[in-house]
């Protein structure tokens, strides 16, 4: 059914006529009358009879108006770009669900935990692992709600917003014994063995490895692993090296008794986001959920 054609139903019976319509509409004659060619085809009724006084309708077409003004002024007054005020935080009593991995997990869960009990008290989320294959499909059947990662392939229908820049940092062990002298440099940084970090696809290579490649330099990879807090242990108990973002270093530098140094070499950064499904962009509840995370990490992640 073609509901474009109400309306030029409704402007003949105020006008008795086609041409009047016509104009009301901002449409051609012939256009209105193929309108209401097919408006008969549809209604299967004649709806107008065309006499000297003007076009009368017929008793199913004046059965019929009430209902379709109706209609009309329902889908009009539908919201176009003003939605409804969202819900309050505090009074949502919902289950979310979150991809992430442990390294936002470590940056992120016990501040909104903690924030959660106290703004939120009857949310709940679970987090689930990060597995990139499975994310659109995870996202638009429901299974998910969020993601919150760095994501470096593209996601179709992906609404995101940052939460946070992130530049990577080296951590050694406290009492390193290649430095005590001085800095860190690119020939201290190449010839040790590295402890690298590969949440989701594995490897032995990493974005680090590509840019030092591209300088024309390699480093010696002697263990991957898929999580951030068991690398920090690794190289707590070696002398290898582990590039890792900044803020996760000083979060787990005086708990593994690590030492931050800076790289030896330019190294571009990335942005963690939150990440969600077009189609729930205008949940309110959703909406209000998200808005609170966001807020919560506002002052490293303005919007």
């Amino acid at each position: 059914m073609d509901l474009n054609l109400y309306p030029v139903f409704r402007e003949i019976m105020r006008h008795g006529s086609v041409s009047k319509a016509a104009n009301a509409l901002g449409l051609t004659q012939p256009a209105t009358s193929n309108a209401l060619t097919r408006l008969r085809a549809q209604m299967g009724d004649p709806l107008f009879v065309r006499t000297r006084g003007g076009m009368l309708p017929t008793h199913y077409a004046k059965d019929i108006l009430a209902e379709i003004e109706q209609s009309l002024d329902t889908l009009a007054n539908l919201p176009a770009d003003a939605p409804a005020a969202l819900p309050l935080v505090a009074d949502l009593n919902r289950h979310f669900t979150a991809v992430m991995s442990d390294l936002e997990e470590t940056l992120f869960l016990p501040e909104l935990i903690g924030q959660m009990a106290i703004a939120a008290p009857g949310t709940s989320i679970e987090v689930r692992q990060f597995h990139r294959g499975q994310l659109g499909k995870s996202l638009e059947t429901g299974r998910v709600d969020f993601v919150m990662a760095h994501l470096t392939a593209p996601v179709k229908n992906l609404v995101s917003r940052t939460l946070a820049a992130q530049e990577f940092v080296c951590v050694a062990r406290r009492g390193h014994p290649a430095m005590k002298k001085g800095p860190l440099t690119l020939g201290i940084y190449t010839s040790h063995g590295h402890i690298l970090v590969a949440p989701d696809q594995g490897g032995r290579r990493g974005v680090v490895d590509e840019q030092l490649k591209r300088m024309g330099e390699r480093r010696r990879v002697v263990c991957s692993v898929p999580h951030f807090l068991s690398a920090c242990g690794l190289a707590a108990g070696s002398d290898h090296l582990l590039t890792v973002p900044h803020s996760l270093g000083e979060k787990m530098a005086a708990k593994f008794h690590l030492k931050i140094h800076a790289l030896p070499f330019s190294m571009p950064g990335f942005s963690i986001g939150l990440h969600w499904h077009r189609i729930r962009d205008r949940d309110p509840e959703h909406a209000s959920f998200r808005n609170f995370i966001l807020d919560l990490f506002q002052p490293i992640a303005p919007r």
